[in-house]
């Protein structure tokens, strides 16, 4: 069974990672859950008090955590690339693969890339093994990127497979002229491909469109799929977390309450709150300032007593949940099982 699937959002220094340990130590005691930094700068390992790697690592009964290494994540990534491109192109021989590649490490768009074929990885082999995901996502602007380019990937893979199909219509024509084409890679004679059955490029983007439609309709699916946006009291945390929010509803994603944390630094915070929640025309769940740093089980515990967590738990309707004080709603399924 696929799991479920929340999104802790913010900008940076807002307690995300605090919230999405908090949420996920809740969901823990019924679903066997998984809370994921993908944060280049991670402290997830610091809040529950835990060395993480890649692994993950189960840090109270139920509840396992891991922190991505992005560097790896972008050499993975670009040694897949790189194998595919090998795979489908070894016939050019003019090709500089690894000029290509030192140059693709560059480029714009490829840290975006990597953190999504990671969420695509953690994903996979989540299923089957945890009930709920939470992803500890990075600051707002990457997050964003990250999560528009499912959608964004499968308009230039209609377009990609269209000139494709132009390519393997114009290779059939000279095949039904001069003959297959023919050539030797690695000392095995090839077939040059002339039409989509055949073709390694069209298998590959058909994978990819099906991989991101895939990624597209969990993102849209309230059943499975909730954000959980965290801001500060402050209007410079309201206005991305406003345009945070305008860019997640335009991807049709389920967002949950705002979470408005270290509320009482400032004398006129309660009436910031107040004010947000106009803003934003939805609605805010408040976490006060906590003087001592909150790290550990046991502070994490104290921050789930102040939240109804279960407002950010898919599987809840996200509708029920409308005005400024809280109501506890019956528990997540009983589903957990030891992973």
């Amino acid at each position: 069974m696929a799991p479920s699937v929340v999104y802790s959002v913010g900008k940076g220094g807002v307690g995300k990672t605090t919230c999405a340990a908090a949420l996920a130590l809740h969901t823990s005691h019924t679903c066997r859950t998984l809370v994921v930094s993908l944060d280049p700068a991670h402290n997830l390992g610091d809040v529950l008090e835990h060395p993480l790697g890649e692994k993950p690592k189960e840090v109270t009964s139920g509840l396992w955590a891991s922190e991505v290494d992005m560097e790896g994540a972008v050499d993975r990534y670009l040694k897949a690339s790189s194998e595919k491109l090998r795979q489908m192109y070894g016939y050019l021989k003019v090709i500089n693969m690894e000029g290509y590649l030192d140059a693709l490490r560059l480029s714009p768009g490829i840290e975006e890339y990597a953190t999504l074929q990671a969420m695509e990885e953690l994903l996979s082999t989540a299923e089957g093994r945890f009930d709920i995901v939470v992803f500890d996502t990075p600051p707002t602007g990457l997050t964003l990127r990250v999560l528009a380019l499912p959608q964004v990937s499968l308009l230039w893979g209609e377009r990609l497979a269209r000139l494709r199909r132009e390519i393997l219509h114009k290779r059939g024509a000279i095949k039904n002229i001069h003959g297959e084409r023919k050539f030797v890679l690695e000392g095995k004679e090839e077939i040059l491909a002339a039409d989509e059955k055949s073709d390694a490029v069209m298998r590959e983007l058909r994978d990819y469109s099906t991989r991101m439609q895939r990624m597209t309709a969990l993102q849209a699916d309230a059943v499975h799929s909730r954000v959980m946006p965290v801001m500060n009291a402050d209007r410079l945390s309201l206005f991305e977390t406003k345009r945070a929010l305008q860019s997640l509803s335009r991807l049709g994603m389920c967002i949950g309450p705002v979470i408005v944390n270290k509320v009482g630094v400032k004398s006129t915070d309660e009436q910031t709150v107040v004010e947000i929640a106009r803003e934003l025309e939805r609605p805010v769940r408040k976490l006060p300032f906590m003087a001592i740093e909150p790290v550990g089980i046991e502070a994490l515990q104290r921050i789930e007593a102040q939240l109804s967590f279960e407002q950010w738990v898919p599987e809840t309707p996200a509708q029920t949940f409308g005005g400024e004080n809280e109501q506890r709603l019956p528990s997540h399924p009983q589903r957990r099982k030891d992973a």
